[in-house]
């Protein structure tokens, strides 16, 4: 029995099937993959501009202390010293606030509702 063109038959259905969900998986993966490259990018720069502004307060928290003190030498001692407590904060709090809001970013990001 000859299939035609408006009734094709099951197996060429099927074939067509799996051959539209791979695309859309790959449609998928694509759309994944660059909402992350997206993210990562916009993050890093903000990181930098993040950092630019640390380190020009820092100098100029530094300078101002310095000359309230007397001494310049002391503000970036005091500024320095600010920066000790705050590294071993993080090292401290790291796995509670650092870390588990980072691992959950990252699987909201991976794992994003499609409904959009």
């Amino acid at each position: 029995m000859e299939q035609n063109k408006k009734n094709p038959s099951i197996i060429e259905q099927i074939k067509e099937y799996v051959e539209t969900r791979i695309k859309l998986i790959k449609y998928k993966a694509i759309d994944q993959a660059t909402n992350i490259a997206a993210s990562v990018i916009a993050y890093t720069i903000l990181a930098v501009l993040g950092l630019l502004i640390l380190m020009f307060a820092s100098v100029t928290l530094a300078l101002g202390l310095g000359s309230l003190i007397g001494s310049y030498w002391a503000g970036f001692g005091i500024v320095t010293l600010i920066f000790i407590i705050l590294a071993v904060l993080v090292l401290v709090l790291k796995a509670k606030y650092i870390e588990a809001p980072l691992i959950g970013f990252f699987i909201s990001k991976l794992f994003k509702n499609d409904s959009k």
